[in-house]
């Protein structure tokens, strides 16, 4: 009987969004015959237990949790409190492996794992800078990301940040994100029915959707105008909006000035999203900026044809006119132009659908991506000896 390799994985899933569910998807499917992972969750001690939490529970593991900060503003200790608390609890378990995801668990954990010549991994999923305290965390985050034997990019465009920033493109995998196919063709068609029906979306009206955080590099002002340039067009249409974020009051404001009361939906966030978003005849991707989008993954896995921004890694996994249409970022124009010739040529999207389930399967298979990264951890274990 061989000795699990213990997984000490580190994650912030302060809003279940994109990096989230690629651990969720990690979790899921890791060989736990061969590794044994330790989830620590840096939570917000303010907040009610999320989502990612009771996941974790459903698939047996057990976690455990520290506090990022004593209060939600004015804690100008938390990075070190933090690192202290992740301290003693790595001392606690012989870990054989450090994997971190996102710039707070970087920032925290890595230099402790490098002290204590424990080999380390971490997955970047991008970096965000809406604000001058997130733009810090970013820069700390680079240098911390140098302390790492791998750094997963889930796009060559983030990859290519890193080594810009001093990172040893050696050291650096890229690994784009991947999705289950969880349901068949008669469920898929079953939850079109039902998620319809909830939605209030008539049975002539086409549905647009977009999933994920309601923030500013999502680029939602943008749809909402072609939204309003469609209503001109034909208001047989309902826009889906599935997650929350800091922008939901700005965007509802923008709905109202619109007059797209009628037409939009705010659902909030959504556990299993993917049920939901059977229910769409088009996703829109906004973007400014993008990894590689899990939402994206799995409104392909879903059969549901894509416009999308030819951002970060989009174009690795949209190829216009085959599997989706792309478009040029920050143009409400494209996007109204693009809905309206998916909305207006089913033919088409029956063709971009088929090509998109197609590519999902071949290229961005969930279990084949999961043991990638088991390869990669396989691989820094080995070459461990002597490297710091």
């Amino acid at each position: 009987m061989h000795t699990k390799t213990k997984v000490v994985y580190i994650l912030t899933p302060i809003i279940f969004g994109g990096s989230e569910k690629v651990s969720l998807n990690f979790l899921k499917h890791v060989d736990r015959e061969r590794f044994e992972i330790h989830p620590i969750l840096l939570t917000r001690p303010w907040e009610d237990k999320s989502f990612f939490e009771s996941e974790l529970e459903a698939l047996g593991y057990i976690y455990e949790t520290v506090p990022v900060a004593r209060q939600e503003t004015g804690d100008p200790l938390r990075v070190l409190r933090v690192a202290v608390y992740l301290n003693r609890i790595i001392n606690k378990t012989a870990y054989d492996l450090v994997h971190t995801h996102g710039y707070f668990a970087d920032i925290c954990a890595l230099p402790i794992a490098w002290v204590k010549r424990l080999p380390r991994i971490s997955t970047c999923h991008g970096f965000i800078a809406t604000d001058r305290h997130l733009k810090l965390y970013n820069r700390i985050d680079k240098y911390a990301l140098q302390l790492c034997q791998r750094v997963i990019s889930v796009s060559p465009a983030i990859r290519d940040d890193l080594v810009q920033h001093g990172i040893r493109a050696s050291r650096v995998a890229v690994i784009q994100n991947a999705v289950g196919q969880g349901y068949s063709e008669e469920e898929r068609i079953h939850l079109r029915y039902v998620k319809r029906r909830i939605l209030g979306i008539a049975p002539h009206e086409h549905a647009i959707g977009f999933v994920g955080r309601l923030s500013e590099e999502k680029g939602l002002p943008y749809l909402l105008d072609a939204c309003a340039d469609l209503k001109r067009h034909s208001n047989s249409f309902k826009l889906v909006i599935m997650g929350e974020g800091p922008l939901r009051a700005a965007l509802e404001q923008q709905v109202q000035y619109l007059g797209l009361d009628y037409q939009v939906i705010f659902t909030g966030f959504m556990e299993h999203v993917e049920a939901w978003i059977a229910a769409l005849d088009v996703f829109v991707l906004p973007s400014l900026t993008e990894g590689t989008p899990m939402a994206l993954l799995e409104a392909m896995s879903m059969q549901v044809p894509i416009l999308a921004t030819a951002v970060g890694g989009v174009p690795r996994v949209v190829k216009h006119g085959m599997n989706g249409l792309l478009i040029q970022p920050a143009d409400s124009r494209a996007i109204f132009e693009g809905l309206k010739i998916l909305l207006g040529d089913h033919n088409l999207r029956t063709r971009l659908l088929k090509e998109a389930l197609t590519t999902i399967a071949s290229d961005y298979d969930v279990r084949r991506w999961c043991r990638i990264i088991e390869q990669q951890y396989l691989a820094i274990l080995s070459n461990s000896q002597g490297v710091n």
